[in-house]
């Protein structure tokens, strides 16, 4: 799989998942299609991308959404600049792309186990903490696509080897760092 190398800095999800959209010849992976799935899946005033939203981006692969929880968090927004009522609306226009999804759905705990198992036959586009896989100072959480056991596209270094070890600190972290919840979009790697 070719990696697609971001443009922006606030592009991550959308060309996480142009790579998978290329990949499998549904969009050619360019600045214009990032950035029209960007538009298509932002949540302003933030610059975040809803889950829901980038899921039905690729409805033409039947992709299965797994999230632990359905609801829309950012915790760390004041650290953002962003107010109360900002992160209202986020929530307001996320429950809007969770309405209209029309891709499979399941809420459940997800597990390292889990991804190990899922990772022989899907490509998995997943949040992670990224400090650990860029080796930022920030902990920061992202969407990228996981390709196998040990190999990831991340859009800002493009296809990257991870240990074990890595890949536990970025899923862990997620939650006791980032204070976020886990969830991914799956996709078979045999359409």
């Amino acid at each position: 799989m070719k990696p697609y190398i971001q443009t922006t800095e606030y592009t991550t999800a959308a060309s996480s998942l142009l790579t998978i959209l290329a990949h499998f010849k549904i969009l050619q992976p360019t600045r214009e299609n990032e950035l029209k799935i960007w538009k298509n899946t932002i949540l302003p005033p933030t610059r975040a991308s809803s889950v829901h939203a980038l899921a039905n981006q690729a409805i033409q692969l039947s992709p299965t959404l797994i999230l632990e929880t359905t609801d829309y968090e950012f915790p760390d927004y004041r650290f953002y600049r962003y107010t109360k009522q900002d992160i209202e609306l986020a929530k307001e226009l996320s429950q809007f792309y969770k309405t209209n999804n029309k891709v499979k759905t399941i809420i459940q705990p997800i597990t390292i186990n889990d991804i190990n198992k899922l990772i022989t036959t899907h490509y998995i586009l997943i949040r992670l903490n990224t400090k650990y896989i860029r080796d930022e100072k920030r902990n920061t959480s992202n969407y990228l696509l996981l390709i196998e056991k040990n190999k990831l596209i991340d859009p800002k270094q493009g296809l990257i080897t991870i240990n074990d070890e890595q890949l536990n600190q970025a899923f862990n972290t997620l939650k006791t760092k980032k204070h976020r919840s886990h969830k991914m979009i799956i996709f078979a790697k045999q359409q």
